[in-house]
C-alpha cells in the first residue's frame, strides 16, 4: 500500500506543477497536465522501487 501512495503523491505533485506553469506560460493546460501526471508517476516509480528495496 506504502507503494500506491508514493507513486499518487508524485504524480499529484507533478501534475499541479504542470497546471501551474501552463497556466503562467499561457498555454493550453491538458495536455501539459497529461504528460507531467505521466512523468510524476515515472519518478514514483523510481521512489517506490528505491524505498522496497532498503526495506529488509
Amino acid at each position: 500500500m506504502r507503494e500506491k501512495t508514493i507513486i499518487s503523491t508524485a504524480t499529484l505533485v507533478t501534475s499541479l506543477v504542470a497546471y501551474w506553469y501552463a497556466k503562467a506560460a499561457g498555454k493550453d493546460a491538458a495536455p501539459l497536465v497529461m504528460l507531467g501526471g505521466f512523468v510524476g508517476s515515472i519518478i514514483g516509480e523510481g521512489i517506490a522501487d528505491q524505498v522496497k528495496k532498503k526495506q529488509p
